[in-house]
């Protein structure tokens, strides 16, 4: 696992920085992503740089062939790397252990097999740059598993490539402030994240996703800038007809395991990471499992987990955590280059952290499986929600502090648009009481008509919403943040095989199919546990004296521009005489302020 950064010589000098440090400093900034080595080279017109962490063997990065002719640097895995080094290199594709992957692209780049990098399984993100062409091959994981920013500047009206990097955090280094607009900091006090969205730091200059994920960008220096179309070859996937989703998982399961490193499992204790469990073991990997278990949180996920485990014969190690794990929320804060909303987060980390000790640098966990095969209990809720829209102009004085499922439920009913009332994580007092008017008075504060889906339809229409944006905005990079944080990098069997397609009907409400392909096996404590996650008794710990209240008390906090006045005193105040449930609101208002500082400590050099 590494962070990777790249930029063009020319507009870095067009900025007054100096290439080779400015990259420099980009990758020190990326050294907590990759601790066993770092590098900056030129490539034609690009410099390149990544700090590494060691997961296999292999030379170090950036990556160049003996006759420059490719450079590449890369970020995560390719876990059919066995099937693609059969296609480019069949000598090397029985070694063990296999080559580095960062040679993959390159090789694909050099063969022009460029269906082969539509096709590469996995985590990952890369740059291979071509001396041949001067073009520059920007890719990601299908499902933005590894985060990749990119900016693009306006010259003669075209929009072009001109710098990435794996964190905001990094591209401040080569000047680029990228803040949140006001749109999406309205959306992160709402849900705990924004939808993805260009940003202008200044003008003719903006920052964005990748556009396109999973099929690879290339600059218009190409003289083929298109994929040339998949061939036939031995490595193609199944299609859906020809396999079964626990024959899926299995071989997912057995490819992510296919690294030197010693590898572990966030073993939850629902459906989810227990059926990987009960794979790992029908495979005779005995790899040790990690259970979090929050202080003042039910136990039943840990009976679950522990179940799981012995039914699969693996060895459970018990993760406990208080409210002391908001202590690593600064420096994950600062790392990320931006507030984590999800303080789930903390729980992830504390599981790598243990799992790090123990020398464990593979982690699998049950990310994605939710979104992919409709297991979220509102993707229920929304197959059997009737639609009242005549309650539109009242809800606002329903309960407005409440955040009961029950109250959620009615205002999603009434709401136009249904999908994202039922993601908000504050009540909709809060906007209205606690944030600056304009922040309050946003879009999505409205629940603005967005979806004209049937009943029936909406609990797909909020599977492809997640995907979309819950996925690649909140979960993925909160993994990504607090795994690579502790040395340890996370691979998603059930993105690896991307089942989505057992959960495109609403006959999989639930993760039906997953449940019946490991009907037999799955224990009845795990059977019967409701969905959960990693999910924090913020609302105690927020009653007791913590040092994040602390710091919301200081007179900076309390004077920001995106509250009202006396706005963060209404709310803690409102919390602690227990006249509401805003233990995750005042999460969100203290990682925001997280942000600032870090912000205001370290601001970006024009």
């Amino acid at each position: 696992m590494c962070g990777i950064v790249g930029a063009r010589d020319d507009w870095l000098r067009s900025r007054g920085l100096t290439p080779r440090v400015s990259i420099a400093d980009a990758v020190e900034d990326l050294r907590w992503r990759g601790r066993d080595g770092s590098g900056v080279c030129r490539a034609g017109e690009w410099w390149l740089g990544c700090a590494r962490l060691a997961i296999s063997a292999g030379p170090e990065q950036p990556l160049q062939d003996a006759d420059a002719k490719t450079t590449v640097c890369m970020n995560g895995a390719v876990t059919n790397a066995r099937a693609l080094w059969q296609e480019l290199d069949p000598d090397s594709a029985g070694a063990t252990p296999l080559p580095n992957d960062a040679a993959l692209p390159g090789l694909a780049v050099r063969g022009r097999r460029l269906d082969l990098l539509a096709s590469m399984r996995g985590h990952h993100a890369y740059a291979v740059h071509d001396a041949d062409d001067g073009a520059l091959y920007l890719g990601q994981d299908r499902f933005g598993e590894r985060p990749l920013h990119c900016v693009f500047a306006r010259r003669g009206g075209v929009w072009r490539l001109v710098a990435f990097a794996s964190t905001r955090a990094a591209l401040r280094r080569i000047g680029v402030a990228a803040r949140e607009p006001e749109r999406a900091v309205a959306q992160w006090f709402r849900f705990g994240w924004s939808e993805a969205a260009p940003t202008e730091p200044e003008p003719g200059l903006r920052v964005c996703d990748l556009p396109s994920r999973g099929r690879p960008y290339v600059t218009r220096g190409s003289t083929d800038p298109t994929l040339k179309p998949a061939v036939a070859t031995g490595h193609v996937e199944a299609s859906a007809g020809d396999r079964d989703l626990r024959g899926a998982l299995a071989d997912s399961v057995r490819r992510c395991l296919d690294t030197p490193s010693s590898a572990g499992l966030c073993l939850s204790g629902g459906v989810d990471s227990s059926c990987i469990a009960l794979t790992l073991g029908e495979l005779g990997a005995k790899v040790p499992a990690y259970q979090f278990c929050a202080r003042g949180a039910p136990t039943d996920e840990r009976a679950a987990a522990t179940a799981a485990a012995a039914a699969a014969g693996l060895a459970l190690q018990p993760v406990d955590g208080g409210p002391e794990l908001l202590d690593a929320l600064p420096r994950l804060t600062r790392l990320h280059g931006g507030p984590l909303g999800d303080p789930s987060v903390l729980a992830a980390h504390a599981v790598a952290a243990a799992a790090n000790r123990d020398g464990v640098k593979v982690l699998l966990g049950g990310e994605g499986a939710d979104e992919l095969l409709l297991g979220y209990r509102r993707y229920r809720a929304l197959a059997a929600m009737p639609r009242l829209p005549w309650l539109r102009s009242t809800t606002r004085w329903l309960l407005p502090w409440s955040m009961r499922p029950a109250v959620r439920s009615v205002r999603a009913a009434a709401s136009a648009d249904p999908v994202r009332a039922l993601l908000a994580v504050t009540p909709p007092a809060f906007g209205a009481q606690v944030l600056a008017p304009s922040l309050g008075a946003a879009p999505c504060w409205r629940d603005e008509p967005r979806r004209h889906a049937t009943k029936g339809a909406l609990a797909l229409d909020g599977r492809a919403h997640d995907v979309e944006h819950y996925l690649a905005r909140d979960l993925l990079p909160k993994l990504d943040v607090a795994l690579l944080a502790a040395g340890v990098e996370g691979r998603c069997p059930y993105l690896e095989a991307d089942v989505g397609e057992f959960g495109k009907d609403i006959d999989a409400l639930g993760k039906r199919p997953l449940r019946e392909a490991f009907a037999a096996q799955l224990p009845e404590a795990v059977a019967r546990l409701p969905k959960r996650g990693f999910s924090l008794p913020l609302d105690s710990w927020f009653r007791e004296e913590l040092d994040a209240l602390d710091v919301l008390a200081e007179p900076r906090a309390r004077q920001r521009p995106h509250l009202r006045p006396r706005g963060l005193e209404l709310a803690v105040d409102r919390h602690r005489r227990g006249r509401a449930d805003l233990g995750h609101a005042l999460y969100l208002l203290y990682a925001f302020e997280l942000h600032l500082r870090d912000w205001e400590r370290a601001p970006p050099q024009p």
